[in-house]
């Protein structure tokens, strides 16, 4: 089980880690069609977040929610849409509570079929915590178009 052991060794919340990875094994055993079809990213991050919520009652969790309150969700240096100055960004799944404060964990997701390095991804989530609150962050890079859905890496990144 190596990617669980990353996301306990990276973690700084042993209990947020366990629920997590509780999450991903429900996606992995309940939803193998998702990655032996290669189906969107989209997909996948909805059906993580469902298990996700099950996971943190008493929070909200949403898919690419774009609102820090009121205000569009941006992050400076160059982390968002735009590379120059940064932009609203749309995390792919996020533990909060909806309006002001309350940012508990940012998930960004990444298919085996995305040739993209980590490192964008990385920083994103990062630039979340920094600029936005959020208390973890975790990075998950999933196996698709294999017989059985596996998870290449994850760990969860913080901004210090």
């Amino acid at each position: 089980m190596p990617w669980q052991n990353d996301l306990r060794r990276t973690s700084r919340d042993a209990e947020v880690a366990e629920r997590v990875i509780v999450a991903v094994e429900q996606l992995l055993e309940l939803d193998v069609y998702l990655f032996v079809n290669r189906v969107g990213e989209r997909a996948i991050s909805h059906r993580l977040a469902i298990y996700v919520e099950a996971q943190f009652p008493g929070w909200d969790v949403d898919c690419e929610y774009d609102r820090d309150g009121v205000a569009r969700k941006t992050i400076p240096d160059g982390t968002g849409n735009d590379d120059d100055e940064g932009s609203a960004v749309l995390p792919d799944i996020i533990v909060h509570h909806r309006g002001p404060g309350g940012n508990h964990v940012v998930f960004e997701l990444k298919k085996s079929s995305n040739r993209l390095p980590d490192i964008r991804d990385l920083n994103k989530l990062r630039a979340y915590g920094h600029h936005l609150g959020y208390e973890h962050g975790v990075f998950i890079r999933f196996v698709v178009g294999e017989p059985a859905p596996a998870v290449s890496r994850a760990e969860f990144i913080y901004s210090d």
